[in-house]
């Protein structure tokens, strides 16, 4: 199922209120996981030195409420919500445990923001003491599946977690995300509607995210635009990248079949 065919059924879901997805229970269910096959791998390749925990949320709009302000028409289209096991839908069906779990997290977000705080302090308080009895170096993305300035919406909380690396991808242009905490790192995010802030970027020390169509057994282009390109596919941990570059990612899923210029034809 893509992303598209995904989300029209389930907004029609939503709209025919066959079926209410429960609400989040700290007892239940978590914001934070490790457990999806990027982040492993990425774990993997850190060999014990640190480990990431992510956050998925429901992209765009999905959940009644926008988490990705900038996301253009072929980002929506080639999303990685439905990449994996989020997308194994059953015939017939329109969402599985994955998504509603995603999309109960974004509810709880916007419903209760001081609930939602303090069940993402619990977490990551919980990860951190993992990581420090097994000698690793705590790794958080919050947004896997979103773009949230949490810089803003919550400022205490990478001051009261100095030992932990956070990281992101953002599509904000630069001007919207300054003045980070020093130990969270971002990399912006290319699409076909913000191809002109790429440059903006790169020369501000960003390092910046562009999708090609290099096939998954192909090497990534070596440059683009004149700046080094790095192949991102090997780990997530983009806080480990040098700077200036640019992380050359694969396209995957429906990015794949992309028309619009999201992806960036290799020849």
């Amino acid at each position: 199922m893509t992303t598209a065919d995904f989300t029209t059924k389930f907004i029609e879901l939503q709209n025919n209120n066959k079926k209410e997805i429960d609400k989040f229970d700290p007892k239940k269910h978590n914001l934070l996981g490790s457990n999806s096959v990027k982040i492993q791998h990425s774990n993997e390749f850190g060999k014990g030195e640190y480990n990431t925990a992510i956050m998925y949320l429901a992209p765009y709009d999905l959940s009644g409420k926008q988490v990705c302000p900038f996301a253009s028409a072929g980002c929506s289209s080639g999303c990685l919500n439905t990449a994996g096991r989020g997308g194994m839908i059953k015939t017939g069906e329109y969402t599985n445990a994955i998504q509603n779990a995603r999309i109960r997290r974004t509810r709880f977000f916007y419903s209760d923001r001081q609930g939602f705080l303090k069940q993402l302090i619990k977490e990551v308080a919980n990860h951190e003491a993992k990581c420090k009895a097994e000698g690793s170096t705590p790794a958080i993305r919050l947004n896997g599946t979103s773009d949230i300035a949490w810089e803003k919406v919550y400022p205490e909380l990478f001051a009261m977690f100095p030992n932990v690396v956070w990281y992101d991808y953002t599509k904000f242009p630069i001007n919207k995300r300054v003045n980070l905490p020093k130990n969270y790192s971002l990399t912006f995010s290319r699409s076909e509607a913000n191809h002109d802030q790429v440059l903006d970027n790169l020369r501000a020390g960003r390092n910046v995210a562009i999708v090609f169509s290099t096939k998954k057994s192909e090497e990534l282009p070596s440059q683009y635009l004149g700046y080094e390109v790095i192949d991102g596919d090997i780990h997530d941990m983009r806080f480990l990248d040098p700077k200036g570059v640019i992380v050359g990612l694969k396209a995957k899923g429906d990015a794949r079949k992309d028309t619009s210029g999201f992806v960036v034809q290799v020849i």
